[in-house]
């Protein structure tokens, strides 16, 4: 006998995991998504660990190209000349006699010569005050980039003899250095100099430039076997008269290059290949961990709701609203993960800059990096869900049905 409803009793309600007829809406999705609480937290944590991979990646590397092209831009020079054909500035060599006809050529103010060279094995500190490496920045006394450093003076003066040099604060207060301390800075003595006296300390805004120690440039030379050249040459001149210099320097001096030094990092083509490439291998590998740890979930999801989804069918939802379904669960789960990796990303950059300072890393947060990670959380929500709902929107009703 068949139970009889008067008019104005309701009508009973479809079971709470089913959606209405007209398609799934965002109640339902949270629904399925919240059923396996520790599967879903487990994908989001997956999506969120890569997003945030890639936000702290790039950012450090956004950070390190603006740091260096703010160093360069600090040094006030018009102009940065290096040789042309160097993709590494290691490679570079302006001869004297290059500099010569660069102090001779109409507009030119005045030169600075500059070296550079990394100490792996520095002869200074024992125990937990070593210090791993020193990045040591060749200047000459009386030029414009060592006159720059009177403005960032903590203590002392600038240097003028070959034994003079001048320690960032990051090297002087590890090692606990002061004005008119020597220190043994190579392995061996270069133009007759065993220990260099501390002139002074000076504390710059660019991190990784007080892990450095400022030292004559002729002595850096030595170090490096580069007695007859310079790696780099910083020409000043008056603004209306940089591109003339430029242009005679194309024309005269062709196996030179002149920039502005706001573009230096530009032009070194290997070490920015290298981490574009990096980069992009890393966002990849990324997106691939997204997509498996998205995937794994939606395909055990779909398996347990087999006779949902039958029944779904079966009261009037078509294949494109199933599919249309099962993607937007994929992608609200990788939204989830984005976004907790956005902040993750941001929250462990500056945890690791400041918990390894002997690293002087910088970053330097861009919308265009957080779209990025954006983007790759989309993506993976995308790509992970493809399968899993096309395989779904395929089920036969009747079949679906009897899934045990």
């Amino acid at each position: 006998i068949c139970p009889i409803r008067s008019r104005n009793e309701p009508a009973p309600r479809p079971p709470r995991t089913m959606a209405p007829s007209t398609g799934p809406d965002v109640t339902y999705i949270w629904r399925n998504l919240s059923r396996r609480k520790v599967r879903t937290g487990l994908s989001v944590l997956g999506v969120a660990a890569s997003v945030a991979g890639i936000v702290a990646l790039v950012s450090v590397a956004q950070g390190l190209r603006k740091s260096l092209n703010s160093y360069m831009e600090a040094s006030g020079a018009s102009l940065t000349v290096f040789a042309e054909d160097a993709g590494d500035l290691a490679f570079s060599r302006v001869r004297f006699a290059d500099i010569e006809a660069l102090e001779a050529m109409p507009g030119v103010e005045a030169v600075a010569r500059a070296n550079f060279a990394l100490n792996m094995k520095p002869r200074m500190g024992a125990g937990r005050r070593k210090v791993p490496f020193v990045l040591c920045f060749g200047r000459l006394p009386g030029e414009r980039t060592m006159e720059r450093y009177a403005a960032l003076l903590r203590s002392g003066r600038l240097p003028e003899t070959r034994d003079e040099v001048l320690v960032g604060s990051f090297v002087a207060d590890r090692l606990e250095l002061d004005v008119d301390d020597r220190v043994p800075l190579f392995a061996k003595p270069y133009l007759g100099i065993e220990e260099y006296r501390v002139a002074g300390t000076y504390d710059s805004e660019i991190p990784w430039e007080n892990g450095g120690i400022v030292v004559h440039a002729e002595v850096l030379a030595q170090y490096l076997n580069q007695p007859d050249s310079y790696p780099l040459v910083f020409l000043y001149t008056a603004p209306e008269d940089r591109d003339p210099v430029r242009d005679r320097i194309a024309e005269e001096l062709p196996h030179l290059i002149a920039m502005a030094a706001g573009e230096f990092v530009d032009r070194l083509e290997a070490p920015t290949e290298m981490l574009d490439d990096f980069l992009v291998l890393f966002t990849l590998i990324a997106l691939v961990v997204g997509v498996l740890g998205v995937l794994n979930t939606m395909m055990m999801s779909v398996s347990e709701r087999t006779r949902e989804i039958g029944m779904l069918r079966a009261l009037g939802w078509g294949r494109g609203l199933v599919l249309r379904a099962i993607l937007t669960e994929g992608i609200l789960l990788s939204c989830l993960g984005g976004a907790v990796g956005l902040g993750l990303g941001v929250a462990g950059t500056e945890v690791l800059l400041r918990a390894w300072p002997e690293a002087f890393l910088v970053a330097e947060y861009r919308p265009s990096t957080f779209g990025m990670g954006a983007l790759v959380a989309v993506g993976a929500g995308f790509l992970a869900a493809l399968y899993p709902a096309w395989r779904a929107a395929n089920l036969r009703p009747v079949e679906a049905l009897r899934y045990e």
